[in-house]
């Protein structure tokens, strides 16, 4: 039965709530089996076990809402956490008079009596209306009772549109997947974007938009690229005349496949053959780099001395294509290369680039530590140069402003003829035109500093300045942790930023809220723990379930009138962190945007200033 069939009958069924109940199991308990005595769908609020379903296993990690029907057995195993769900039993029946078709929809496949769990993208709003739902199911009130049944079709509501959203990414996920993988077993046959819509069952603009959507590229542009890298392999490791290989790779034209294969490479197909041989056979002689003053630093040159523009990193993701940073006189030989590892591939530098622009404003702070000021960079939304130390603050008005992170002014950044670009992987949308300009690096905008650090202190030949670096922010944490230890007593902190009429809560796996977390061992709130996601959308009204003791609010000039509407509500006045006056207010773009030690460490600072 299609998702839309279930509607119809959700929408001409009767509802009736039977029960709502709330249960905690400690860990190694079980839940004896037994059978549901009507319709009931399972809500976890927190911990880690195994619910069956009859013959089928739900871990609350990945299934924390679940629905079985009438009859069906379940029981409770494996709790290694202490486990919190509800359960709301109902009763459902098509109202009557019903079309015959409806009935024969129910006959066919109930969804009353199905079973089945999914992960919600916005759990803590179903939560949020369990909870309400079941306070009003323990009163004896009859407008209670009235209540809490238009809760719980809010709650149905709110389950079958967060369901349709899972069932639609599972649904693209998978025909992603066959897209890739039939491309991946007939590259050599001919392939349009209509027979490969036709093949798996879609129409060739929903296609488009699902590659577009998840690979920032169309399918018959990935079929193109995973073609020439399959040409890459057989041109190095067979010597094979041109048309054979131009035919293995789905090419009945030669010629037409040099020119793809140069356009996307930069070298012809008997150029990258040539220079392959070179790479495994040491006793060959060795490319020489020589370029003039005015030549830029980022070419490669071939026999008619045309500039490679990084093309073959933007253009295939994940290739490990070595490019070159050269030096302006003189050769260069490989002993002289610092090779940089990033996610489009390496980036070989043969000497310290000076003139470096940055597209995150993280990386302002972490080459300032290594003593290097950035010439150009994008900037965050609010002033924090009162916050940072003098010197860094003083020199930011040095440097270009170059747009925003989300749109950096691509014609600034030529403007000023950089020697190297640090992007991250939000700047995918216009990678190409970055590393059109310059040599671009591409990092991880999440990853932790210390592990980015070390990777600038490499382009700038200063890892031993950034290995000091970080071992002096290891050795401030280590103390101020058993301080902290010792006066917190297990009590918890939460980090929220107020955005978009909602409060962003920053869980665990946050690069920022790891600082409270991991690094000074602070206690999180249940609904701060997240292995996955760095962050979840909560109402004001979910504070009070947080029940934070320690809170930290980031504020800057975007959410400023937003977080003084919440100041002023009564919910806020009436959360037990702020009666006890246990509330902190910081500077977003310091805490999440200036990334780095120097931030970092005033970050560090505060949070002691603040709880000590």
């Amino acid at each position: 039965m299609s998702f839309q069939d279930q509607l119809m009958l959700w929408n001409h069924a009767a509802l009736k709530v039977v029960d709502v109940r709330r249960s905690i199991l400690a860990p190694g308990e079980v839940l004896p089996p037994s059978k549901l005595a009507a319709s009931t769908f399972l809500c976890t609020v927190r911990g880690r076990a195994q619910l069956w379903l009859d013959q089928t296993a739900y871990g609350t990690d990945l299934s924390p809402v679940c629905h079985a029907g009438k009859g069906t057995s379940f029981t409770v195993v494996e709790v290694s956490e202490p486990l919190e769900y509800y359960m709301i039993l109902y009763k459902a029946s098509l109202t009557m008079p019903c079309r015959e078709e409806l009935l024969r929809m129910q006959r066919a496949s109930d969804p009353f009596q199905s079973t089945f769990g999914f992960a919600p993208h916005a759990p803590f709003t179903l939560l949020a209306t369990v909870e309400k739902l079941y306070q009003q199911w323990l009163t004896n009130s009859a407008l209670d009772k009235l209540h809490a049944k238009s809760l719980f079709h809010q709650f149905i509501y709110e389950t079958l549109q967060q369901l349709s959203v899972h069932k639609e990414t599972t649904t693209s996920q998978r025909l992603l997947e066959q897209a890739v993988q039939f491309m991946e077993e007939n590259y050599a046959q001919k392939i349009s974007l209509d027979l490969l819509a036709n093949q798996l069952g879609c129409n060739a603009r929903q296609l488009q938009r699902l590659f577009k959507a998840e690979l920032q590229i169309g399918p018959m542009e990935y079929l193109l690229r995973l073609r020439l890298e399959r040409a890459k392999d057989l041109l190095t490791r067979m010597q094979a005349p041109l048309i054979q290989i131009a035919e293995a790779v789905g090419y009945s034209d030669s010629y037409y496949f040099s020119r793809m294969f140069k356009k996307y490479s930069g070298l012809s197909p008997s150029q990258f053959r040539e220079q392959a041989v070179c790479r495994y056979n040491p006793s060959g002689l060795s490319p020489s780099y020589i370029v003039s003053q005015k030549t830029p630093m980022y070419s490669v040159t071939d026999e008619n001395a045309i500039h490679y523009q990084y093309q073959s990193a933007a253009s295939s993701p994940g290739t490990r294509e070595a490019h070159r940073l050269v030096q302006s006189k003189g050769g260069v030989t490989e002993a002289t290369l610092r090779t940089i590892s990033h996610r489009k591939g390496e980036l070989d530098l043969a000497h310290t680039p000076e003139k470096i622009v940055v597209l995150d404003y993280q990386y302002i702070d972490q080459l300032y530590s290594l003593g290097h000021l950035p010439i150009g960079s994008v900037f965050g939304t609010s002033d924090t140069s009162i916050l940072l130390p003098e010197n860094l603050a003083r020199q930011l008005g040095e440097i270009k402003r170059l747009g925003t992170k989300d749109e950096p002014d691509l014609a600034a950044i030529a403007e000023i003829s950089p020697e190297l670009i640090i992007c991250t992987q939000i700047h995918e949308h216009v990678y190409d035109e970055l590393a059109a300009i310059a040599p671009t690096v591409m990092l991880d905008r999440n990853e932790d500093w210390r592990v980015s650090l070390p990777v600038l202190g490499k382009m700038l030949g200063k890892e031993k300045e950034a290995q000091k670096v970080i071992d002096d922010y290891n050795q401030k944490i280590v103390s101020l942790k058993d301080a902290l230890a010792a006066k917190m007593n297990g009590k918890t902190v939460s980090l929220i930023r107020p955005r978009d009429n909602m409060i962003r809560l920053h869980t665990t796996a946050h690069r920022t809220a790891k600082i409270l977390y991991r690094d000074l061992g602070m206690a999180a709130p249940s609904m701060a723990i997240d292995s996955k996601r760095t962050s979840s959308f909560i109402g004001l009204d979910a504070m009070t379930e947080l029940n934070a003791d320690h809170l930290f609010v980031l504020k800057d000039d975007s959410n400023e009138e937003l977080t003084r509407e919440y100041q002023k509500s009564a919910i806020w006045k009436g959360l037990r962190v702020v009666k006890a006056n246990q509330v902190s207010t910081f500077n977003t773009t310091m805490w999440i945007g200036y990334y780095g030690p120097i931030a970092i460490n005033r970050v560090v600072d505060q949070i002691a200033e603040a709880l000590l």
